[in-house]
């Protein structure tokens, strides 16, 4: 049995990130993992075969006290993991000062990824951008627990129950952060538009948080609802009430296309496809290279002509709409759950450990 520890990024709160139950906590502990790990998690220090650490770790950590976490796991002759998903070492100036990263832990992350016995990443892409500083990273593109969807899914025919509306108006949902206010901004022309087009039919409903308020108010007079999730705040949490309460018609993932979000996952076409929503996805790097267009999603460049065909093509082709969220469903349930995925995290530490 090999003993890990995991020391998940945590804010003030100390409670995992919605990446540390989708990166380490829920495939580490998955049931066909539990024969070969024992697995703990915390914010401190804890004796083990092998120590992950993820992200930034701690809100207030600084160089010496990564240097103090490396001779812990060195002189306990342990090994030590470090888990990113994001290119945080490219962000935006101002997307750095959203994320409240400071230059102090830039410098963790080089250390942490120099000194590491193995990086674990989500993409290709952050792989290449990381090799510079350690030649042994491990590519683990996302899998969802199905276990949290269990309300979507008929387990009698293996297939995932699609999203069904009863508003009379058709709903275009988005789920972003703050980090993703750029994204929005990049199609906030042809959603407006879309918007006034569609004022009497169509309804837009957000989860999540924006950095800019003054984006809000570029929707004033416009159909839009923000969807309050209350205290689902822990990931596994969240997933079940999306999972109990969203019936979108469609789903928009915009996303820029720079040194940065090259490096992003296909999380959102993953957690989208598994409520049974059809999406429009951004045609770059983290969605290309899964999503077929027209078959399991729409892809469209980035500018604002594009995306109003696509919002026109989407909200007025109902048996496209149906065809893109069966086929999206099938694809993440046959090849993007843990129950196919799980033995990957295993294979990437018994390779680490041995």
């Amino acid at each position: 049995m090999i003993t890990i520890h995991v020391l998940y990024e945590h804010s003030n709160k100390i409670y995992p990130h919605g990446s540390s139950f989708i990166r380490l906590l829920l495939p580490l502990t998955y049931p066909t993992n539990q024969n070969t790990f024992l697995v703990t998690q915390g914010t401190s220090f804890q004796s083990a075969d092998v120590i992950i650490v993820e992200r930034t770790w701690k809100p207030n950590i600084s160089l010496s006290l990564a240097e103090e976490l490396v001779d812990k796991v060195r002189s306990e002759g342990a090994r030590l993991v470090y888990s990113i998903d994001d290119n945080l070492l490219d962000l935006k100036f101002n997307a750095i000062a959203q994320n409240e990263l400071t230059h102090e832990q830039l410098m963790v992350i080089r250390f942490l990824a120099r000194k590491a016995d193995a990086i674990i990443v989500s993409t290709k892409y952050l792989q290449q951008r990381l090799s510079l500083l350690n030649s042994n990273i491990l590519v683990i593109p996302n899998a969802l627990d199905e276990r949290l969807l269990e309300s979507r899914i008929s387990h009698q025919a293996d297939t995932i129950t699609t999203s069904t509306n009863s508003n009379s108006k058709k709903v275009i949902g988005y789920m972003g952060t703050r980090s993703h206010d750029d994204d929005l901004m990049m199609i906030l022309q042809a959603l407006r538009t879309t918007l006034r087009k569609y004022s009497t039919t169509v309804e837009f409903q957000l989860i999540g948080s924006i950095a800019d308020l003054s984006i809000l108010k570029a929707f004033d007079g416009l159909p839009i609802k923000l969807l309050d999730v209350g205290q689902q705040h822990k990931y596994p949490d969240f997933i079940r009430w999306m999972s109990h309460n969203i019936k979108w018609d469609l789903a928009i993932a915009p996303l820029e296309d720079n040194s940065f979000t090259r490096c992003k996952s296909d999380i959102k076409f993953l957690d989208y496809s598994a409520l049974g929503i059809p999406g429009i996805y951004s045609h770059v790097a983290p969605y290309e290279n899964t999503i077929r267009h027209l078959e399991t999603g729409y892809l469209t460049q980035n500018n604002p002509q594009a995306w109003l065909e696509a919002f026109d093509c989407m909200l007025n082709d109902e048996v496209l709409r149906i065809n893109l969220a069966k086929n999206a469903q099938q694809y993440v349930l046959t090849n993007r759950t843990l129950k196919h995925c799980a033995q990957n995290w295993k294979d990437a530490i018994l390779a680490v450990v041995n």
